[in-house]
């Protein structure tokens, strides 16, 4: 079973679980997906 949102792609230190630092990187990384596909919309 993967865990988060990209599996485990955040899973640092491969212990198969999701630890604070690495719950908030990946909201971070999905945060700034999110503003990118919000300015190329709007150069549309």
């Amino acid at each position: 079973m993967t865990n988060g949102i990209f599996g485990d792609l955040f899973d640092f230190d491969g212990d198969g679980n999701l630890d604070v630092f690495e719950q908030t990187m990946e909201f971070m990384f999905l945060d700034e997906l999110m503003q990118n596909e919000s300015n190329d919309d709007d150069l549309d």
